[in-house]
């Protein structure tokens, strides 16, 4: 029997602060060393270096500690990047390593993390699950349910793992140990909002249904790990900020560069001193920001007072239930909460579908298709019209969109060899409502394709089936372990000899193997983790087959 609804609210995207502190507080700045070997070790207690510049900064500033920042780049610019703590005024220290220091440059403050606070479960603890009925969840999954395969990065404060319905949703967990009670609840609510169990007759439904999480502690070198480990997307319900880092800007764009897509709370209306100020990450390039509706795509979370809205501004590209969310912040404790943090993760699970049923999706890709597809609210809101991004995302149509431009459809060349992933892909104009004027491309054409049951969400399906002899090209591929954190055997129905390719997420070429007749399985040993897809050429016709997920 479950425990009792406590309907109270949880409001924790903390306001980035801009105190000054005193010296005795410990302050810390992001910089770069030009030679990594003047890092200062420590020796008997004190940090040493043997470049007399630093040191001297050691000394004059009583410097503390030095640490690598961002250990998990694979950046050689980032790698060079070091947070330096003092008992100092961190302004005082920046201003003369940019003046006279030619050891260390391109100081910055460093981040300072905040908290922005039909299936069978689908009403067992609430009346109605008004977030999702908004967003058309069960439209959406009309289309699909998600895939086991498809992993969501969730940067948090922390979790507690043994709630049920997260305990079976995660792969893997990067934790900093003990946090306050607080940081868990908020990264136990955020995870379960965006793909916690579903279906499962107990707990609530959340919109990312089958796609499962890899876990990380807040931090942005815990962002390179999770798209590194092989996230497709990640939230980021926290803050680090109130101005533009150069520094956050490259994790970003080196995860940008990886193939994973970032999804931020924009800020819970106080954050930064104001509404309409920007608030980092969710404001710099390359990230999705996400704001806050409430059951009546309103704005203000009690409509007529100003005072009560979440972020609004020239960064926010997407709005999503963030006011009186259904949430659970622990085993069997089922509340509603405020935050841009529970709209965030809301689009991080529609995302996840739309991959689910369209892996070759890029991050602008992903964005066109939220943007164009959201329910436009600026005359409900007339007061923050054009500041509220594209409108209230509906994930139904989203997800009929990216259903509509498979990338495992395409008709490639007659031709062996790579073909770029970065090719355009059209819609299926024979698709009513799809149609391109602007395309030169030849009309779909599907007597080209390679068919069979593995056209829609399930290419890594466990069936086997026999030869096919008939004129059309019924291929079947299996793909297991996967995900993987060793190798994954690729096994297929078809006798005939045929091509295969595996590319990364930047379409790199990782294998290529040209099997002979009677070859009906492959074992792959991945290098690196990462997500890679899987190519196979037959009779001079291409198909992506489906995505392997190194652990």
């Amino acid at each position: 029997m479950k425990n009792r609804i406590h309907y109270i609210t949880l409001a924790v995207f903390t306001v980035f602060s801009h105190a000054v502190f005193s010296q005795d507080a410990p302050e810390k700045i992001w910089v770069t060393f030009e030679n990594t070997g003047d890092v200062p070790t420590s020796i008997n207690g004190q940090l040493e270096s043997p470049n007399s510049e630093v040191q001297q900064l050691i000394n004059q500033f009583n410097i503390i500690d030095v640490e690598q920042a961002l250990s998990n780049s694979k950046r050689e610019d980032l790698l060079k990047v070091y947070e330096v703590e003092c008992l100092c005024d961190a302004m005082q220290l920046s201003a003369t390593i940019e003046n006279t220091s030619t050891a260390l440059s391109r100081p910055a403050y460093a981040p300072k993390y905040e908290l922005l606070n039909d299936p069978n479960d689908y009403d067992i603890n609430y009346s109605d699950d008004y977030a999702l009925d908004l967003i058309n969840a069960k439209v959406a999954w009309d289309y699909s349910t998600g895939d086991t395969n498809m992993i969501l990065g969730i940067s948090d404060g922390g979790f507690y793992l043994g709630q049920e319905d997260l305990q079976s949703e995660y792969l893997s967990v990067q934790s900093n140990g003990a946090v306050p009670a607080y940081y868990s609840q908020h990264g136990t609510a955020v995870s379960v909002t965006a793909a916690g169990a579903t279906n499962n007759g107990m707990g609530k439904s959340s919109i990312g249904y089958n796609c499962r999480m890899n876990l990380a502690s807040m931090g942005y070198n815990q962002v390179l790990q999770l798209s590194y480990s092989g996230s497709r997307v990640i939230n980021l319900s926290w803050a680090s900020g109130c101005g533009y880092n150069a520094y956050v800007q490259g994790v970003i764009d080196e995860v940008y560069d990886n193939g994973t897509i970032i999804v931020a709370a924009a800020g819970n209306g106080g954050t930064c001193g104001g509404a309409s100020n920007l608030v980092y990450p969710a404001a710099h390039n390359h990230v999705i920001a996400v704001s806050s509706v409430g059951p009546y795509d309103n704005h203000e979370g009690v409509i007529g007072n100003p005072a009560s809205c979440h972020q609004h501004n020239s960064s926010v590209d997407i709005c999503a239930p963030g006011y009186n969310v259904p949430l659970t912040i622990g085993a069997g404790i089922w509340i509603t909460g405020n935050g841009t943090s529970f709209a965030a993760p809301m689009v991080t699970g529609t995302i996840g579908l739309m991959l689910s049923v369209n892996p070759c999706l890029t991050f602008e890709e992903v964005e066109e298709i939220l943007k164009q597809t959201a329910t436009n609210i600026d005359q409900i809101n007339p007061n923050y019209a054009g500041m509220l991004g594209s409108g209230r995302m509906d994930a139904g149509k989203a997800l009929k969109r990216a259903s509509a431009n498979s990338c495992i459809d395409i008709d490639y060349p007659n031709q062996l060899g790579f073909v770029d992933p970065t090719d355009t892909i059209t819609e299926n104009p024979n698709e009513p409502g799809n149609e391109n004027p602007g395309s030169t491309e030849a009309p779909y054409d599907s007597s080209k394709e390679i068919t069979g049951p593995n056209n829609g969400n399930n290419a890594n399906d466990n069936s086997l089936g026999d030869d096919q002899t008939d004129t059309s090209i019924d291929l079947e591929v299996r793909m297991s372990p996967n995900p993987t954190s060793g190798s994954t055997t690729i096994q297929w129905n078809l006798s005939q000899g045929m091509h295969i390719t595996v590319i990364d997420i930047n379409g790199t070429i990782v294998h290529q193997e040209q099997v002979t007749s009677g070859m009906r399985e492959l074992t792959l040993n991945l290098e690196h983790a990462g997500i890679y897809i899987v190519e196979f050429e037959l009779e001079g016709r291409r198909k992506r087959v489906g995505k392997i997920v190194k652990l």
